[in-house]
């Protein structure tokens, strides 16, 4: 998962929340979990096309957001 967040510069808590949130395809071995090449591009994909709706993807709130939120 580092490599993943190498490569398009999102930080590891924001790969585990789109994983979970079903945006990310991912499989485990052993105890290691990987993306294949495509399932990161499909999901760059997803996060453009979003954007470029003016409904760009967010997968944790900031901390002022959350604040506000409270």
């Amino acid at each position: 998962m580092q490599a993943v967040a190498d490569a398009t510069g999102e930080s590891m808590p924001s790969i585990y929340c789109a994983i979970n949130a079903g945006h990310l395809d991912t499989f485990l071995v052993g105890r290691r979990r990987f993306a294949r090449p495509d399932a990161v591009r499909k999901w760059i994909d997803f996060l453009e096309a979003k954007s470029q709706e003016g409904m760009p993807v967010v997968y944790r709130p900031r901390a002022n957001e959350r604040k506000a939120a409270a």
